[in-house]
């Protein structure tokens, strides 16, 4: 991925994950990775974003260990192997196991 002309890298990503390509064996070999992760829902304006949160390592602006929040995931691998947002590919680790909460989402 390049940062310049970060839309079209992304567009050109979504449209080859939904004819089942997955990230380079480089791309996933260099990617940040979560762990021990799980998923949220927060709201953005009137709308809401899914984002993962746990553990980085590898990741170029934290410490290994360091507690993240994904940007807003635009691909979540059905396999749970990587999600990517609008300017990088995260490989999932160790998921952290939490359940959803039976209350569903907080809008507040």
């Amino acid at each position: 991925m390049s940062n310049t002309g970060w839309k079209d890298d992304l567009a050109r990503d979504l449209e080859a994950y939904g004819f089942g390509e997955e990230p380079s064996a480089f791309e996933m070999a260099r990617a940040s990775v979560i762990e021990h992760w799980s998923t949220e829902i927060r709201r953005i304006g009137k709308g809401f974003k899914l984002v993962v949160v746990g553990q980085a390592r590898r990741h170029p602006d934290y410490e290994d260990g360091d507690r993240i929040c994904t940007a807003a995931v635009h691909w979540f691998d059905r396999h749970a192997r990587f999600v990517r947002t609008a300017h990088r590919i995260y490989v999932l680790g160790e998921q952290a196991g939490e359940e959803i909460p039976e209350d569903g989402i907080n809008t507040e």
